[in-house]
């Protein structure tokens, strides 16, 4: 039995630590040749290991390029201050349907844990709910208790229920504005 503990929500972080950047066609091509041409062209360094799912760098940037000015609800390179650097990529998986739109994201090993995942939640959340076609945010983590869990949850998001997508097991998180 799955039994999850009640957390307050808590204030987004006061201090600006992650920046979303909306990337175009020229920064996906730029990730897809590789981190030295990536932190060339974005201006600043790249975390190792900021993209693991780079199978998807590809479908991302062809969705950029059919769509260049209208990409509201897609992918986000999440940029750190002090010193700058791309930390990791997330964003909407499509923009919402029935109200509801998924979001996800991933952080380089070497930067996990210093509040880069919440702050990017945090900020992606702000981004969705200030349309009024999104009236709620799902996100999926590995069927098992980790730190994905406790970003979301940091997050005001609360288990929904199991299931499967695309053939893997997940937990299915939601979060609806308050008010």
């Amino acid at each position: 039995m799955l039994m999850l503990v009640r957390v307050r929500r808590p204030r987004p972080y006061a201090d600006a630590m992650i920046h979303l950047v909306r990337p175009s066609v020229e920064l996906m091509g730029a990730a897809l040749a590789g981190d030295d041409v990536l932190a060339r062209v974005i201006g600043h360094d790249v975390a190792p290991g900021w993209a693991t799912f780079r199978e998807a760098l590809q479908p991302t940037r062809d969705a950029v390029a059919a769509a260049p000015l209208d990409f509201a609800w897609g992918t986000r390179f999440f940029v750190a201050d002090g010193p700058r650097r791309l930390v990791g990529w997330g964003g909407f998986r499509g923009s919402p349907r029935d109200g509801v739109v998924e979001l996800g994201y991933e952080i380089a090993v070497a930067e996990r844990g210093r509040g880069f995942a919440t702050q990017a939640t945090f900020a992606m959340l702000a981004e969705a709910f200030a349309y009024d076609d999104a009236t709620a945010v799902i996100a999926h983590t590995l069927p098992e208790l980790n730190a994905s869990n406790r970003v979301l949850e940091k997050a005001g998001f609360v288990f929904d229920r199991p299931m499967s997508v695309d053939g893997e097991s997940v937990w299915r998180f939601m979060l609806r504005p308050s008010g």
